[in-house]
Formats: structure tokens, C-alpha cells, sequence
């Protein structure tokens, strides 16, 4: 008898804890949580954030990162400094004045004044920022579930997966595990054609105190930082110094008004790069872009692409964010990049097969 009400026991607590559990979970809906990721905080002066970033290819990993975040938001500041895993590095600093972007790649910095651009230019879009707006956009594009209470990097999260409304979606499945305490992103993972994302919080601190050196940054020897109208690569061009630049007949349209060439050399790829800009009507058109074609051959990678025919060569056509038809031809890689959204594809492969080759 004594074994049969201690079964009994043991059940009746299984059963209360499964039911405080399934209380706890279904405390919030999915959407509730997302809203509260997204929602602005009156009560979160500015946080320090350290988080890894990884990119994967099928199973090879392409991209592995450190990301340091620093936002004050009562007095607009923020920095972040990006390390790769090959050593590269990139820092942005943004004191309330003043806007200092640094790349080890490129070897330069830049400033600007930080009033005359828009939030998130130039690297100012903080990590936190693209994840809560990931988060806006799966409300409406993606079915939210919630999967299970997790802990990760020591904060207890809610795990919610967003599986796409409608086949064939740019964006993938998607997870995130959200701070239960501070509704802060603290790993997500997203999944599109056979690229994956994981963003991983290692270290969260909220309302840290920050001190006079906390937005700034340290260039290395050597490098000065210049103004962004300095570092202006662009130069007026004609199709005629386009053609001694390739040493060869350029394509260009005769069929609208070519506005302007500008030019600009490419350092890192050893290479002049030139944009044709068309208008008609008081309105641009389209822009068309050259350079010596690479090594690598044109090929499918993202959604939004479609393999096409144009001009009796293979051309990549894309209509993800904007339309772009790309091609190579006799040495030359082309892009007919769409300025106009009442341009269809059937109109951006009219205009490319009416271009003409010109030596002057």
C-alpha cells in the first residue's frame, strides 16, 4: 500500500511540475515575444555587447568573427570593432559628433560629421539593431512558434523558431533564443538555400558605465583619417578613355541620354571600374557598369537569381532588392542595373540587347 501512494506521489508532483512548466511556457504567445525583442525600452540607457558570428556553406565554414558592440543611447554613441578569424579588422565610432569608420582591408579610415547621414550608414547599424529588425520582418513574412526554454551563454531564453509563409522565400527557417530578463537576442540562426547565420552573445552588460574613452578608437601607425569627399574615387570619364582603358570597343546605349561616365580604379582588385548613367523623360533610367571580367565565371548563388540568355551570351538576372542583369562579354563583365521599378526584366533584356559596341 505504502508503494502504491508513493507512485501515486511521484506522479501527482510530475504532473504539478509539468503543469507549472507548460505555464511558465505559455506565459507569452511567439508574437508577444518577438514584440517585446523589438520593443523600445525607455529603461535601457545603452548596453555593452560581445557576440561570435559565423557563416557556413553547406558544412564548410566561410566566415568566423568577433563583434564587439558599445550603444549610448541618451547621447547617440555607439562603436563596434569587428575581428575575423584571418585577422581583419574593422572599427566604427560614432561620438555624437563625429563618425570614424577604420578598415584593416582597405587600410584607410574616413570620417564624416555624424549629422549629416543617415542612421546606419556606414557601418553604424549595430548588431542589435539588424536582429531586431530581422525580427520586425519575420512578424509578417514567417509563422513564429515557440520551441522551449533554453539557457544560453548563462541567460535563460525563450526559443522561437520562424518557419517562411510561402515557399521559394529569400529568407529561410530562422531561430532566435531571446533574454527572458532583458528580451535581448542572444543567438539566432538563419538559414537561406545553403548559407547559415549564427549570431552567439557571449557577454551582455546593460547600462554599463562608459568613460571619455570608451567612443573612441585607436588607428594604427601610419593611418590618418581622411574626410569622405577625400577619399571620393570617382572621376568624370568619356566612353573614348573607356576604350583605352580596356583597349577595346566599349558597349553603351544610343537609345536614351548617357547623363554622365564616372570612373574609379579598384585597388584591391587591380582593376577600373566605370558606371555609364542613362536617363530619359527628366528620369535615370538605368546605370551600366563595367570592368575586365575575373576569373570567376558567372554562376547562380542566391535566391532571386535566374540564369538567362542576352546577346548570345549567359547572363545572371536578379530581382531580389533591385534589378540587375549581369554578363560577360569580349573580356568585358557588364551590369544593367535598374533606377526605374517600372522597368520590367522583358525591358532590361530589350535595352541590353540593343547596346552597341563604340571606339570613341
Amino acid at each position: 500500500m505504502k508503494g502504491i501512494w508513493k507512485m501515486i506521489m511521484i506522479v501527482s508532483l510530475g504532473l504539478l511540475l509539468a503543469a507549472c512548466s507548460e505555464e511558465e511556457f505559455a506565459q507569452y504567445s511567439p508574437d508577444q515575444i518577438v514584440a517585446k525583442a523589438v520593443e523600445d525600452r525607455s529603461d535601457v540607457k545603452g548596453f555593452y555587447m560581445n557576440m561570435g558570428f559565423e557563416v557556413y556553406k553547406g558544412e564548410e565554414k566561410i566566415e568566423d568573427s568577433m563583434i564587439e558592440q558599445w550603444t549610448d543611447k541618451e547621447n547617440n554613441r555607439s562603436k563596434v570593432i569587428t575581428e575575423s578569424a584571418n585577422g581583419e579588422k574593422s572599427m566604427s565610432v560614432n561620438d555624437g559628433k563625429e563618425i570614424i569608420h577604420y578598415s584593416s582591408l582597405q587600410g584607410e579610415a574616413f570620417t564624416m560629421d555624424a549629422d549629416e547621414i543617415n542612421d546606419g550608414a556606414i557601418g553604424q547599424t549595430t548588431e542589435r539593431e539588424k536582429l531586431e529588425e530581422a525580427l520586425k520582418q519575420i512578424r509578417e513574412t514567417h509563422n513564429i512558434e515557440v520551441v522551449g526554454n533554453e539557457e544560453i551563454s548563462g541567460f535563460d531564453t525563450y526559443h522561437i523558431k520562424a518557419t517562411p509563409k510561402d515557399d521559394g522565400m529569400l529568407r529561410g527557417e530562422e531561430e532566435y533564443w531571446i533574454a527572458k530578463d532583458n528580451w535581448f537576442v542572444i543567438k539566432s540562426v538563419s538559414k537561406s538555400n545553403d548559407l547559415t547565420i549564427e549570431y552567439t552573445v557571449t557577454v551582455l552588460e546593460i547600462n554599463p558605465s562608459f568613460d571619455e574613452t570608451t567612443f573612441t578608437i585607436e588607428l594604427p601607425e601610419g593611418v590618418e583619417a581622411k574626410t569622405f569627399e577625400e577619399m571620393d574615387p570617382t572621376e568624370e570619364a568619356t566612353l573614348a578613355e573607356l576604350v583605352e582603358i580596356y583597349g577595346q570597343p566599349i558597349l553603351t546605349s544610343k537609345e536614351y541620354d548617357l547623363a554622365k561616365i564616372e570612373k574609379f580604379y579598384m585597388e584591391n582588385f587591380d582593376r577600373t571600374e566605370a558606371d555609364q548613367e542613362f536617363w530619359q523623360d527628366d528620369y535615370q533610367q538605368f546605370t551600366l557598369s563595367s570592368f575586365e571580367s575575373p576569373d570567376e565565371a558567372l554562376a547562380v548563388d542566391l535566391d532571386g537569381q535566374e540564369e538567362i540568355n542576352v546577346r548570345g551570351v549567359k547572363a545572371i538576372y536578379m530581382d531580389d532588392v533591385i534589378q540587375n542583369l549581369v554578363w560577360d562579354e569580349e573580356g568585358i563583365r557588364y551590369s544593367l542595373l535598374s533606377m526605374n521599378a517600372e522597368l520590367t526584366k522583358e525591358d532590361l533584356i530589350k535595352i541590353a540587347e540593343n547596346l552597341e559596341f563604340v571606339e570613341k
